[in-house]
């Protein structure tokens, strides 16, 4: 490119970065290079071969790879010697090949494909055991939905989890709680809350103990005189909004 004598450089530049073509190395040999045993010098020695190939040229000699790589010739005879034996260099007809790399990544994308398949598979089996058999906690959650005529939002179920897990509560317990919210018809997470943990507070644990407790609640109610103002009151007004009256 000369304009009246002077060079344009940019634009030597621009043809000879296109002339010199590129060297495709395909994704793949990279993403399997580690479990194929490969290392950096190993990497290297592997793309002069894609270069030289794509150019046309098969028959190599160490001086090709020294010149292209800037590394020593023992360095790269070990490397080339250790892909040998890997079975990622073949030799044909005494020139070196790379189609034992190509082989060998084909069957570490094929067991791969075959991983994957098992493990959807094997999710997929899991999904239709636990929707044929769901656990006592996912049937806790399906009742609550029936129970408010539609789906539980993430904090609702994250709230049951927590009874669950975290507070101990039996699933008997949040479903007798979950009953008693459903007939005062306050279909409140925070109000089955109070009623878990006053039970947990008298340390009821069954659904005999809840019996008994609130028959006890009604009996005391029954004999107790009301005074006008007093402790007795303040205890009923306590419960008032959880159990019947």
């Amino acid at each position: 490119m000369e304009n009246n004598g002077r060079y344009h450089i940019p634009a030597l530049f621009s043809r000879d970065f296109f002339a010199e073509g590129f060297t495709v190395v395909p994704n793949i040999f990279i993403k399997y290079s580690h479990r194929l045993g490969l290392k950096t010098t190993d990497i290297m020695v592997m793309l002069a071969f894609f270069y030289f190939q794509q150019q046309g040229r098969y028959e190599l000699e160490m001086a090709d790879f020294v010149q292209l790589l800037h590394l020593p010739e023992g360095e790269i005879q070990c490397s080339i010697d250790k892909m040998r034996d890997l079975g990622v260099l073949t030799d044909t007809d005494h020139v070196l090949e790379t189609r034992g790399l190509f082989e060998k990544v084909a069957d570490l994308w094929a067991e791969e494909k075959v991983q994957d398949e098992q493990n959807k598979q094997q999710h997929a089996s899991l999904a239709l055991q636990f929707k044929q058999s769901p656990t006592p906690l996912t049937k806790t959650i399906n009742l609550f939905e029936r129970e408010f005529g539609r789906a539980l939002t993430p904090i609702e179920i994250d709230k049951i989890n927590n009874w669950h897990y975290d507070q101990g509560y039996t699933d008997t317990l949040i479903k007798e709680a979950l009953k008693r919210a459903v007939l005062r018809g306050i279909l409140n997470m925070n109000y089955i809350d109070k009623i878990l943990a006053s039970w947990a507070k008298m340390n009821i644990r069954t659904t005999r103990e809840i019996i008994e407790y609130e028959e006890k609640f009604q009996d005391k109610k029954k004999h107790v005189k009301q005074p006008r103002t007093g402790t007795v009151e303040h205890h009923d007004e306590k419960f008032k909004d959880i159990y019947l009256t």
